[in-house]
């Protein structure tokens, strides 16, 4: 009997798997993406490391380099005062200078009368000065000057002193008038003093010098020396110089003549009435050569007016010196 029977157990849906291709193929992509996400995590990584790295470097170097030194800043009155006591001896406060006992046994009394400090250098400051004396003995017509640079010394971080300390100044002390401080080049600072010879130009010519100086290498170097001012002016005048001239000149004419080698003049060439001039100008600084100096002339002489005539001195790199034509040097 068919209604007797039970019914049958109700078969389970059929579980299609249309879909299974759809999902692996969406599980693909999600299992790839961990992958990418593993190497970009290693670069980071390797990134950092590489950082760390270079500022470990860095702060090792930083460490182990030298600190750099500090500019050197000169006190004027301490370096001038230790380098004055080391070359003159000890300071007079009576006499208000320093006591100096030269090589000719003179002692000369010894002041600073030029002085520049400059900032701009390149390790610190630089101190240029000029010191100057006469002798100390009455009547006694002798002075010397001298003249320093100091700097800084790269190798114990102090001052090193290029000096010229002794230098012949004439029959009259060097005075703070007689001194200028000149750029002869981008890298090169001098000085032009005026030195003289002859004080009472009534009885001998009075001629003074303008002296160029500048450090080069360890030492101080005169680049020129050329005239200043000549001046003689007799007693009896300019006539009476001239007739002494003119009666010397016809002697050494008639020596001349008679082809007398023997025959020498009884006197020295007289000397005529001079008052004559060089003046001088400095052109602009533009480079690593020092500058020309141009030289003008101008006075009289012989009662009469001179001819004005310049002359340029050049400056030559392998001498380290000017050059200077013999008419101007004396």
């Amino acid at each position: 009997m068919e209604d007797l029977k039970e019914p049958e157990a109700a078969r389970p849906a059929p579980v299609h798997s249309p879909a299974a291709p759809a999902a692996a193929s969406a599980a693909s992509p999600a299992a790839a993406r961990p992958r990418r996400k593993r190497w970009i995590s290693v670069l980071l990584y390797l990134l950092a490391a590489c950082g760390l790295l270079f500022l470990g470097i860095v702060a090792y170097a930083m460490l182990k380099a030298p600190a750099p030194k500090a500019r050197i800043v000169i006190d004027e009155a301490a370096v001038i005062d230790s380098v004055m006591s080391s070359n003159y001896g000890k300071y007079s406060p009576t006499k208000k200078g320093w006591l100096y006992v030269g090589e000719d046994n003179r002692t000369y009394l010894m002041r600073v009368v030029q002085q520049a400090r400059l900032q701009d250098g390149a390790d610190g400051d630089e101190l240029y000065f000029i010191a100057s004396g006469a002798s100390v003995t009455e009547g006694d017509q002798a002075a010397v000057y001298g003249v320093f640079y100091i700097r800084p010394d790269l190798a114990d971080g102090g001052l090193s002193e290029i000096s010229s300390p002794a230098m012949h100044a004439g029959t009259r002390a060097v005075q703070p008038e007689d001194v200028r401080f000149e750029a002869l080049s981008d890298n090169l600072w001098g000085w032009v003093v005026k030195t003289r010879d002859g004080e009472d130009p009534r009885a001998v010519r009075a001629v003074t010098h303008n002296v160029v100086l500048a450090p080069n290498g360890t030492q101080i170097a005169t680049l020129a020396e050329f005239l200043a001012a000549a001046e003689h002016a007799p007693e009896d005048g300019c006539a009476g110089a001239q007739a002494r001239y003119d009666a010397y000149q016809a002697e050494q004419s008639a020596a001349a003549a008679t082809d007398d080698s023997v025959t020498e003049p009884e006197y020295e060439e007289p000397l005529r009435c001079e008052k004559r001039r060089w003046s001088y100008r400095t052109a602009t600084v533009n480079g690593s050569v020092p500058v020309p100096f141009t030289v003008t002339l101008s006075g009289m002489m012989n009662g009469a007016a001179v001819e004005a005539k310049n002359w340029k001195l050049m400056f030559d790199t392998k001498s380290f010196s000017y050059n200077v034509p013999e008419e101007l040097k004396y």
